[in-house]
């Protein structure tokens, strides 16, 4: 993710992508972060490059926004699920690439995929 573009994100499970419905957009324009979901859910943060070993790394920095529609989990109120974080480390120069990534405290697994530049 090191070009500005757009990129497609898909969560995988067991080795195998969810469908639809696990699939985001997401832009980079000047290491900001902005992207949406089938869900309704709104992405945003920034990415940060940096050295780490001698191998350059990214760290994605980002939240997401569920609707306002959306009821709450049990045992959550509509502001504690309203916002999640978001981190992990990529590979900054990958055009593709699967990776773990924390969304909350889950660990997730993600394919990356450059789609293209910006008009």
């Amino acid at each position: 993710m090191c070009a500005d573009g757009l990129y497609e994100i898909v969560l995988y499970r067991h080795s195998r992508p969810i469908g639809p419905a696990g699939r985001a957009l997401l832009v980079c324009r000047s290491g900001r972060l902005f992207g949406a979901d089938a869900r309704g859910r709104v992405y945003k943060g920034r990415l940060r490059l940096y050295a780490k070993h001698a191998v350059r790394k990214g760290f994605l920095n980002a939240i997401y926004e569920t609707p306002p529609r959306v009821k709450p989990r049990r045992g959550t109120t509509v502001d504690m699920q309203s916002i999640v974080s978001i981190s992990g480390e990529i590979d900054p120069i990958a055009r593709s690439q699967q990776t773990k990534i924390l969304v909350g405290r889950k660990t997730v697994a993600v394919k990356i995929t450059y789609l293209g530049p910006l008009p």
